[in-house]
Order: C-alpha cells, then sequence, then structure tokens
C-alpha cells in the first residue's frame, strides 16, 4: 500500500512539474567556456541560490567550437537533472572565441534602422572583416551612444553545433548570446561616470589567457587575449596600452577594472599609473552572467 501511494506521489508530481515550470518560470544562466561551463538560476528576475560549475577537459570545445557534443550535451543534462531544472528555460553565453564582434556607426544624418540585423545584412562584407561569411552569421546587434552599435556575430554551423549539444542535454533553450554582448550589457553601468578621454581596461583572468578589453566613451575599441599571469602578463597588457595609445592620442588616463581578483593587480596597476578596481556583480557570478540577465530583462 506504501509503494502504491509513493507511486500515486510520484506520478502527481510528475503532471504538476509542467505545471508549475508555466506558473513560476525559472531561468538558467550559463556561461560557457572552451575549458568549463559555470550557471545560475534566476527565479522571479533574481538570483537564485543553486549555482553550479564543471570544467570541460581539454580539446572537448575548440576556439568556441564544441569538438565533443555529445559528452558537454551529457554534462549539461547532468547538472540540470541533479538541480531538478530540466523545466527551466536556459540562457547561455557562448564562449567568447566563438563570435567576433565589430563597432559599427550608422550614417550621418540616417536613423537608427527599424531593422538593424538586416541593413548589416546590406552592409560590404569587406568592411566588417569577419572570419566568416556575413551570409552565414547570425548577428547580435547592441545599441551604443549615438548612432553607432556593437554588432557580434557567429557562423552558422558553430550555433548550430551548440544548438546540437542542447538538444542533446534535454534542454530547453531559449537564447543563445555572444558573450562579449552580454559582458558589454553588464560593464555599462560601471561605465557611468567615466570621463570621456579614459581609456578603461577590463581585464577577465582565465586559466590559460587572460581577456583584454579596452573601452573608451562607452565603446569598445580592442580585444585581444594576454598571459595568464606573471611578468609576461603585466609586459603584454603595458605593450596593448603603449599601442592604444599611439593611435589615440587624446587618451588622458587609464582605468583599470579587474573581473576577478588578479595577483598582479597591484604591480600591473602601478606600472600603468592607476589604481585595480574589481568590478563587483554580485549577486551574480560574472559579468557575462550579468550581461544574460540585463538582456532577459529587456522588452
Amino acid at each position: 500500500m506504501a509503494l502504491e501511494i509513493g507511486s500515486l506521489i510520484e506520478d502527481l508530481q510528475d503532471r504538476i512539474r509542467p505545471l508549475q515550470a508555466r506558473l513560476f518560470p525559472r531561468q538558467v544562466l550559463l556561461e560557457l567556456r572552451d575549458d568549463g561551463l559555470q550557471g545560475q538560476v534566476l527565479a522571479d528576475g533574481s538570483p537564485g541560490t543553486v549555482r553550479f560549475e564543471a570544467p570541460l577537459p581539454p580539446l572537448t570545445c575548440r576556439h568556441g567550437m564544441p569538438l565533443e557534443r555529445e559528452p558537454i550535451g551529457d554534462l549539461i543534462g547532468d547538472l540540470m537533472v541533479r538541480d531538478n531544472l530540466m523545466e527551466a528555460f536556459v540562457m547561455a553565453a557562448l564562449p567568447p572565441a566563438a563570435s567576433a564582434w565589430r563597432v559599427i556607426e550608422w550614417p550621418a544624418g540616417i536613423a537608427v534602422p527599424d531593422d538593424p540585423i538586416e541593413a548589416v545584412r546590406e552592409l560590404d562584407p569587406d568592411s566588417l572583416r569577419l572570419p566568416f561569411s556575413l551570409s552565414e552569421a547570425v548577428i547580435d546587434i547592441r545599441p551604443i551612444a549615438g548612432s553607432k552599435a556593437m554588432l557580434a556575430a557567429s557562423s552558422r554551423q558553430l550555433v548550430d553545433a551548440w544548438i546540437q549539444v542542447f538538444n542533446h542535454a534535454g534542454a530547453r533553450l531559449e537564447r543563445l548570446a555572444p558573450a562579449q554582448s552580454c559582458e558589454f550589457l553588464a560593464l555599462c553601468a560601471h561605465l557611468e561616470g567615466v570621463s570621456s578621454r579614459d581609456l578603461v581596461l577590463l581585464l577577465t583572468p582565465g586559466p590559460s589567457t587572460t581577456r583584454l578589453l579596452m573601452v573608451r566613451d562607452g565603446t569598445p575599441r580592442f580585444e585581444r587575449s594576454v598571459a595568464a599571469a606573471g611578468h609576461t602578463l603585466l609586459e603584454d597588457v603595458a605593450r596593448s596600452v603603449a599601442f592604444y595609445r599611439r593611435m589615440d592620442p587624446e587618451v588622458r588616463a587609464v582605468r583599470l577594472l579587474l573581473a576577478a581578483p588578479m595577483a598582479e593587480a597591484d604591480a600591473l596597476a602601478a606600472r600603468l599609473g592607476t589604481k585595480p578596481e574589481i568590478i563587483h556583480s554580485t549577486p551574480f557570478d560574472s559579468l557575462v552572467i550579468e550581461g544574460l540577465a540585463v538582456a532577459e530583462e529587456e522588452p
């Protein structure tokens, strides 16, 4: 009798779970990287207590492309099942290497197009210098002040590969977004009050490399991967700043923002003549995940 009642309860819970998912939707914000993934649950617009992080074996994902799709899908599916998230909607940020970004500016005197993505497809592909065909690109556009916009694009082949990963995981994928767009959305809040002549550096440390993004006057200007740590990191960043200053002599000062603590922070700040500032994206675990949440709130 007890077993029968237990079975009835389990069956009832299985029936109720989809209804609960519709009435009280939860979102999983997932940041994908070549070396791993991390995620947070968003419930009622706020980050919940459920978090997960898992590494990926070497060569499982390379340059943003999932090479071992079924194992990655199995990992994501296992994490979703473990935390009872199979009915949740997933918003995922692609690995940074999966997308190329450019800043575009609409012609003077012309209003921002009603369909900016279609307008981008009519641009001269050679002017964008994307590493793949524009006609085969999946495009994301984020407006910047004035008539500028940040374009981030990935190849259709790569996006389709990640869709296959999530299909194998049995996840309810709702959005795939470029990491650069998400990061910039979250970063904008930290750029308020910054002088237009200040060069803002954002360093995001990783296990094998550190990502360096330069922003001036609210516009992303330059991005590259530098050494993960040590003297080489200091030299790479210093050379990058010197290179940019030669191209843009109007730069007055440098601001150093860190997405996470770094052992070289003080030495790097002294080298650049500034102070390190750690960006706190609390209650989110990273700027990319925060940007996914911001994008989810957009109309």
